[in-house]
């Protein structure tokens, strides 16, 4: 007999996801209601032109950012926008690098950026392990020598 899942971890990070036109923020209709729905909350955005993915950013304030970025040097670059709010704003960095280094959109410069320790993490034991093993080849190949 299986137990029940109690609670479960589903919904802990994220709030919300939508995906949107820009033009809501010009809409008479619409922007009071699309602002106040982000009105200071944090999270991951995604801007694309058509279908294509343009531009992926984080924000502790979604509104706001979304709002400059019609504005800035990524005005008319994107139409449409994708946010994710997100509620423990202090995975906000790790989560927009975790996604720039899998997608890599074309108007992101930069791809996120790890501390040492947490790159030398993987790596640390592989390099280890290759300087072991070509400590063995060298001196397999002097015997052959």
């Amino acid at each position: 007999m299986r137990k029940a899942k109690r609670g479960g971890t589903r919904g802990k990070l994220l709030k919300g996801i939508a995906k949107l036109p820009s033009s809501l923020f010009e809409n008479n209709f619409f922007a009071p209601v699309l602002e106040d729905l982000l009105q200071k909350s944090p999270g991951i955005y995604a801007l694309y032109k058509g279908t294509d993915l343009y531009y992926i950013g984080l924000s502790k304030n979604l509104k706001g950012r979304l709002k400059q970025h019609l504005k800035d040097k990524h005005a008319k670059k994107w139409d449409t926008f994708k946010i994710f709010k997100i509620r423990r704003v202090n995975y906000l960095k790790d989560l927009e690098t975790l996604i720039l280094q899998i997608v890599h959109p074309i108007g992101n410069v930069r791809m996120g950026k790890l501390p040492r320790a947490q790159r030398d993490a993987l790596t640390k034991p592989l390099r280890a392990a290759l300087a072991k093993m070509e400590t063995e080849a060298q001196a397999i190949r002097r015997v052959l020598e």
